[in-house]
């Protein structure tokens, strides 16, 4: 936001909040896919590359299309629109933030982190 020029304010507030629900939500769809996977007898290598390759085009999709959906918000340039500008803002360049982080920290720190004894006496 400070590259931008725009103060923390609501609208601003609201972008991270829309940004907390996506991301989130796009991080446990990827975890539950590689816990499957390990269950079904992957290692967690595998299963987390595997995950990746069957989350990626709908965790850019959304991103995309949420970006591209703010565009108009960031830019303030419909009447009304500029006191919502920081929304748009914080939602694009969250996205793109979040989008690279989910499908690149999340993965490593799943490898690193998971045990894979622990997780295959589990049920999803």
């Amino acid at each position: 936001m400070l590259a931008i020029g725009y103060h923390v304010s609501m609208p601003a507030m609201m972008g991270f909040m829309l940004l907390s629900g996506i991301i989130v939500n796009n991080a446990i769809l990827l975890i539950h896919f590689a816990l499957e996977q390990i269950k079904l007898g992957m290692n967690k290598r595998d299963a987390m590359l595997e995950s990746i390759k069957i989350r990626t085009r709908p965790v850019l999709m959304t991103a995309f299309a949420v970006s591209v959906g703010m565009l108009p918000v960031a830019q303030g340039s419909a009447i009304g629109l500029e006191r919502l500008a920081p929304l748009g803002a914080v939602a694009i360049g969250g996205l793109v933030v979040g989008t690279l982080m989910t499908l690149i920290f999340i993965p490593v720190g799943f490898v690193w982190l998971v045990g894979e004894r622990s997780v295959v006496g589990e049920e999803v």
